[in-house]
């Protein structure tokens, strides 16, 4: 009996030792650097008028205006899309009859472009910009992003750095210790990039007047910070 009972005591140990092994927990950051290769402008183009057709006919000239561009600097379909469209009507406050009295109407197409030769950003925006002086219709270019098709690689390359940042960890606290590790125990990661974006371009961009003695606009993008981290847990070696 008392052999039953020893041998029942003994795998209620083993069992726990499994399911409660001895663990050293580290984490792993690794960064890697990637420099953008498109650019992202995302703009509007409106019309504003009495009539919701009239804004409309306006902002048709802005947009079709913008796809010359596009056309010029070749940019594809897939990089040229709409992300919204809107028609809403303008108000003003009548003191007289305390109520709201329409004025006209605001159309609103939101377009987003991508294009990938990053040195011609500069010269885009200049294209899409005109020193005419129009109240009724105009672009606004809202903000500039980069972004690079490398950062998946990028973003590998920072994983392995991270594990490896973490295995020398636990094998310097592991020395330290007087103990050794055997295996992994377990492994999880996070990424993150940081894609440059500037500052929202405020206001219309026909209204900035542009001449032709005027310099060109001059932007940079850069470079984009593929941060990984890990967490790792190592078994100790009994």
């Amino acid at each position: 009996m008392k052999i039953i009972i020893l041998i029942s005591t003994l795998l209620s140990v083993f069992a726990f030792a499994n399911t409660n092994p001895q663990l050293i927990s580290v984490n792993g950051f690794a960064e890697r650097s990637v420099d953008p290769n498109m650019v992202i402008l995302n703009l509007e183009s409106f019309g504003k008028a009495q009539t919701a057709k009239a804004a409309q006919e306006y902002q048709a000239k802005e947009y079709n205006r913008i796809k010359s561009v596009i056309e010029k600097y070749k940019i594809k379909k897939d990089d040229f899309t709409t992300e919204n469209y809107s028609i809403n009507p303008e108000y003003i406050y009548d003191q007289k009859t305390q109520n709201n009295k329409i004025t006209g109407y605001r159309v609103v197409h939101q377009i987003k472009i991508t294009h990938h030769k990053t040195d011609e950003a500069g010269g885009l925006i200049d294209a899409l910009t005109s020193n005419a002086k129009i109240e009724s219709s105009g672009i606004n270019i809202q903000s500039i992003s980069w972004d690079s098709d490398k950062k998946s690689a990028a973003a590998s390359l920072a994983m392995i750095d991270a594990v490896r940042s973490a295995k020398d960890k636990a094998e310097n606290l592991a020395k330290a210790a007087g103990v050794k590790i055997k295996n992994v125990y377990l492994i999880s990661h996070n990424s993150s990039s940081d894609m440059v974006v500037r500052p929202q371009m405020e206001g219309r961009m026909k209204s900035m007047a542009f001449d032709s003695s005027a310099a060109s606009t001059s932007v940079s993008g850069g470079q984009i910070k593929i941060k990984t981290e890990v967490l790792m847990q190592f078994e100790i070696a009994q």
